[in-house]
């Protein structure tokens, strides 16, 4: 048998190989065919992401109950309206966009009018957007960077100190914003004109559930331009067709919302309230705060998530000290900044704003995890490569079970509220909620003077006014006095049976600058109009009394703290004003 004698290699052959060879060993690792792997093998990446939703799931189940937030009653509340009959602005006004309210309604269908059923909502929603996410990941990181990104998010989300347990409106835009950025890839793939319809309507329904979400849209048509004239066989013509019909798909849901608050006789105060007042609330924070407003909720949410946001910071770094598609760097990069943009309007930095950051966190924690099994892969085997990935992102869940096992596993739902909002009035409303509800009828009007929409939800009474939150009327803005008179003449007119009076200043948001007008009037209104029937005097974490009917008419009760809630009932059914 002859021997071939193997043709030396030139230079440039060489380095040609050299250079194949640090892609190899930075890339993520080609995956086998389908046919040559095992089921476990093909499947294994999204079995360990659903075990952590379900581990995630049974976390928030054991909490569903946690009594709502103010964001949460109004939420619930306008979305027991639209069960109703009742369309959005026309007895609860408020500056937000609808999607939410009619996303609660249909949970509120499905799983009843509960706290806990609104809170098993939220956890369908956020399981599907770590789905959404590991689809998504695949698509840019790999199976293996898909997994460690829908692990990051869904124990991520979860973080009490970002309201991850507590239905925002934050958890409702991602959904649709995941499922739309996937959806584009692949309309840029195939270039079909549903699928872009599709990918743009997703976009445009996140911005109906929050106006943060207007960032993603611009994001989304500068994927489509970018990746498009950057193809191999550009197509200028296909690509004004196909920018076209994501414009379009962008502005269907606000169209048909549009059209449908107009048949129900409520489109000018829905534009009034989100448009023109918006305007004005998001322009009302000196820029000289803007620092003290991050800071402190950042120092809230990097309490105890801290890793996770380190790891991701790392990956920022990996994506470009690794060797990556153009691609996959382009989208994440553009993601964070869209993301992080939707989190500025207004600078008033809440601590739920920032989960709309997470699929950023998560995605680059991916890429964190790739990048140290590449980086690996040059000294050890693939195995072993792979182990040491796996463990580096671990670390973070791992550390975060640690330090929250008592939030995780032990306490009680009552007692994160109080953790997390501390002696805001929240459970105390359910017991005065379930009073009213018990000595009125389902005709009877009641009143919240202060922000604690909840009491409407729970109660499932209409409220006297529209005005079910009291921020704006104490805001230094051109519609402050305004509104006053208007809740002022709504409640005077209705002449509710039950008023609940909470004159904490986390209901109210007064400050010096406020008009105090309606605070005058209120206390006229009650003593010519009201008999007190309760009070609630919430003095510390632990511990509130709550007085009913005879205990507070025999008196002696002295309040030990600010954290007050009056309620009263009027005098008799004859009209009663308080003058102005």
């Amino acid at each position: 048998m002859t021997s071939r004698r193997r043709r030396p290699q030139s230079s440039a052959t060489r380095r040609g190989a050299g250079k194949a060879a640090v892609v190899a060993a930075t890339l993520p690792p080609a995956i086998p065919a389908a046919a040559s792997r095992s089921w476990l093998a093909r499947h294994g990446a999204l079995l360990a992401v659903c075990l952590v939703l379900i581990l995630v799931a049974m976390v928030r189940l054991r909490v569903a109950s946690v009594p709502l937030e103010r964001d949460e009653g109004e939420y619930a509340y306008a979305g027991q309206l639209i069960l109703h009959g009742i369309p959005p602005y026309q007895l609860a006004y408020n500056m937000k966009f609808p999607g939410t309210y009619y996303a609660y309604s249909l949970i509120l269908a499905l799983f009843g009018q509960t706290a806990w059923g609104i809170h098993v909502g939220l956890l369908i929603v956020n399981a599907a957007t770590g789905l959404a996410l590991f689809w998504l990941g695949r698509r840019l990181l790999g199976e293996f960077g898909a997994a460690a990104s829908a692990v990051t998010f869904a124990v991520l989300s979860l973080d009490r100190w970002i309201n991850g347990v507590f239905a925002h409106a934050t958890h409702f835009v991602l959904l649709p914003a995941v499922c739309g950025l996937l959806l584009l890839l692949r309309a840029i793939e195939s270039r079909r004109a549903w699928t872009t319809m599709g990918a743009g309507t997703l976009f445009g329904l996140a911005v109906l559930m929050k106006q943060q979400a207007i960032f993603y849209p611009p994001l989304a048509l500068g994927l489509l331009v970018w990746m498009s004239m950057t193809s191999p066989a550009p197509d200028r013509r296909g690509l004004v067709r196909q920018a076209a019909t994501l414009l379009a798909g962008m502005a269907l849901p606000f169209v048909v919302l549009c059209t449908v608050l107009a048949a129900q006789g409520v489109l000018g105060r829905f534009w009034f309230w989100t448009f023109t007042y918006a305007s004005t609330y998001a322009s009302e924070v000196p820029l000289s705060e803007v620092p003290h407003l991050f800071a402190h909720s950042w120092d809230r949410i990097m309490r105890v998530s801290w890793p996770f946001w380190t790891m991701a910071a790392a990956g920022g770094a990996g994506v470009w000290l690794v060797r990556w598609a153009t691609r996959t760097r382009v989208v994440l990069v553009s993601l964070l900044l869209a993301s992080c943009l939707a989190v500025c309007p207004g600078f008033y930095f809440r601590e739920h704003y920032f989960i709309l950051i997470l699929p950023s966190v998560a995605l680059f924690t991916g890429v964190l995890a790739v990048s140290i099994e590449a980086i690996a892969r040059r000294r050890c085997s693939h195995a072993a490569a792979r182990a040491l990935a796996v463990v580096a992102v671990l670390a973070a869940p791992v550390w975060y079970v640690a330090h929250e096992h008592a939030y995780l596993f032990t306490m009680s739902p009552r007692d994160v509220s109080r953790e997390t909002y501390e002696l805001n009035p929240f459970i105390e409303a359910v017991d005065v909620a379930r009073y009213l509800k018990d000595h009125t009828t389902p005709d009877d009007r009641i009143a919240v003077l202060g922000s604690e929409p909840e009491i409407y939800f729970y109660a499932n009474r209409k409220s006297a006014t529209g005005y079910i939150y009291t921020y704006a009327l104490m805001e230094p803005q051109p519609y402050a006095a305004q509104m006053q008179r208007e809740m002022m003449g709504q409640i005077e007119a209705a002449h509710p049976k039950y008023v609940v009076l909470v004159p904490m200043r986390a209901s109210w948001g007064f400050s010096p600058a406020s008009d105090k007008t309606i605070l005058e009037w209120t206390d006229r209104y009650v003593e010519q109009c009201y008999d007190m029937v309760g009070l609630a005097d919430i003095y510390s974490f632990a511990e509130t009394t709550m007085l009913w009917d005879d205990q507070v008419r025999v008196g002696g009760y002295r309040p030990r703290s600010e954290n007050l809630i009056y309620t009263f009932r009027r005098k008799n059914d004859q009209p009663c004003t308080a003058g102005r």
